[in-house]
């Protein structure tokens, strides 16, 4: 009885000690800027507020600077490119280069001595005068221009149209196991602080916006609800052919956007845009306003845009967690990385040539609000996390309205004669040739493909599997607990297994282990008991 009395005991202090060592900065950001259609830049300010919530004193904060992975051939950005077969940006012109200039960072009204890192352009560290101490709060304050590049990957524009993503002068991470300054990548994503946004944009009056965010000029409102009924019109009697911009406007207006509880801010401008709306309704009742923003190009697909987007958000909080942000937007433009990118309460959609492709892509950018945008996990280390389980939901939609998770285009015999492996037959020639890469693998040391197969597809797989195994309403009562627990929060590999081993079995063997290291031969087929999911990392 003492013994079991001294484990309790141990297992509680244990308990305890890792609930404490958990810590979470938060950042506050208040930008205002300007955008000049003709020079194709934004010019303005940002305020971040820094609350030092770890039990360390900071003497440095680390700054990404993303937009400047376009400023030359130096950045991990390009270096990746061009080590992936891709030369178009390697010979890019200087005018669709993209950098900062203007930067000025400030303290208490007091300039802060800073540099870039001497291996990448795109980040910096802000030395401060004084430390800052756990519990306490700074505010650094630049001016800002950003020359914004052509469409290379994510920020960019094509012509007037602007996708303004990883746009700001924005913090690293810093968490228990320390500073997270990671380069801008084209293939490996991000990992950021949750904090509040209070955003302006001054542009020519014309133009359409989808933002994350809340908007709250009461005017664009207007103005979105005037191109919804056009869009209306449109939708009965036919949309143009053409996709040529339309002048900019002389006048200009200002847009502001608040967003609470958030990692990240977007936004997307183009004068073309129509706009459809749709509402979601949520189990408690809650509503959440759904946008669809597209040009001509695929307009006669993007009709359903807004409804694709409603359906999403109502399958996720269903099957997940509640969607907690009043809107959800997808808009349909220029993107050079992937056929669709998220962004909290906003994503941008590439081309899909038909409606279930839309579908797809649209459901799985909407379901990353779930996993990246609340269950925030550091995604260049550990993209199964984000990608791997949001794939697995995205199958599970596709099933549920279309019969199968994907068809590829085949014709429907061949399809069905497939019965639902087509991915698994995907990653198993991958294995049998010996050239897969464990899902754990770090999103930069991954091959094109196996960056597809291994964060995507093996452990979307996976996860269909567990729950399988588990049946539907264990299965979901599990991530439900993983989503309650961790949404808003920064969860590691260890967090979900101890959700899942808690359930399963707390072994090894009884537990969904994603890790590095190899297995022996897996064999695919539509159900694998619990010990082969545990170690479903590399087949040989």
């Amino acid at each position: 009885m003492k013994k079991l009395l001294l484990f309790a005991l141990l297992a509680t202090a244990f308990n305890t000690a890792q609930a404490q060592s958990y810590f979470q900065q938060e950042v506050n950001y208040r930008i205002n800027v300007t955008l000049d259609d003709v020079a194709h830049t934004v010019t303005g300010d940002i305020i971040i507020e820094y609350q030092n919530n770890s039990p360390h004193q900071l003497d440095s904060i680390w700054m990404h600077l993303w937009g400047n992975a376009f400023k030359n051939q130096n950045s991990a950005f390009a270096k990746q490119k061009l080590r992936n077969g891709d030369t178009k940006f390697y010979f890019a012109k200087d005018k669709d280069l993209g950098y900062y200039s203007n930067l000025d960072f400030t303290a208490y009204g007091q300039k802060l001595d800073w540099a870039f890192d001497k291996n990448n352009p795109d980040i910096a560290v802000l030395r401060l005068a004084q430390p800052l101490q756990s519990g306490g709060k700074i505010v650094i304050k630049t001016p800002f221009t950003l020359k914004i590049p052509a469409s290379w990957s994510r920020l960019g524009h094509v012509g007037t149209s602007y996708q303004m993503t990883q746009w700001f002068p924005k913090p690293a991470v810093y968490d228990a196991t320390g500073w997270h300054p990671i380069p801008y990548l084209d293939m490996g994503e991000f990992y950021s602080e949750f904090g509040s946004f209070d955003v302006t944009i001054t542009l020519p009056e014309n133009y359409v916006v989808g933002a994350t965010g809340a908007l709250q000029t009461e005017s664009e409102r207007r103005f979105l609800e005037t191109k919804v009924a056009e869009t209306q019109e449109l939708i009965k009697n036919g949309f143009a052919k053409g996709e040529e911009f339309p002048p900019s406007a002389t006048a200009m207006k200002t847009l502001h956007y608040t967003a609470e509880k958030v990692h990240d801010f977007a936004w997307f401008a183009d004068k073309r845009f129509h706009v459809v709306k749709d509402e979601a309704v949520l189990a408690s009742g809650k509503k959440v306003e759904t946008w669809g923003m597209f040009t001509n190009k695929e307009a006669a697909l993007w009709v359903r845009g807004a409804e694709y987007v409603r359906r999403a958000v109502e399958f996720y909080s269903q099957h997940v967690g509640e969607y907690p942000w009043p809107q959800a937007t997808a808009v349909h433009s220029a993107l050079s990385a992937g056929g669709g990118m998220e962004y909290p309460m906003i994503t941008v959609i590439g081309n899909s040539n038909n409606a279930r492709g839309l579908d797809d892509v649209i459901t799985h950018e909407v379901g990353h609000n779930w996993f990246y945008g609340l269950l925030a996990s550091n995604e260049r280390d550990h993209a199964w996390m984000d990608e791997g389980m949001n794939s697995y939901y995205e199958y599970r939609y596709m099933t549920q309205y279309y019969g199968s998770r994907a068809d590829f285009g085949l014709p429907k015999f061949i399809a069905k004669s497939l019965d639902g492996d087509a991915y698994e037959l995907a990653y198993g020639f991958q294995c049998r040739r010996r050239l897969d890469q464990a899902p754990d693998t770090p999103s930069d040391d991954l091959s094109v493909i196996n960056y597809g197969l291994s964060a995507y597809i093996k452990p979307g797989t996976a996860f269909g599997h567990l729950e399988q195994y588990l049946g539907t309403a264990e299965f979901d009562r599990i991530m439900k607990k993983y989503y309650d627990q961790w949404h808003f929060k920064h969860p590691q590999p260890a967090d979900l297994r101890a959700i899942l081993s808690g359930k399963v079995g707390g072994s090894s063997a009884g537990s969904l282990m994603i890790t590095s290291a190899p297995i022996s031969n897996w064999t695919i087929r539509s159900a694998i008991s619990a010990a082969e999911t545990a170690v479903i990392t590399r087949c040989w």
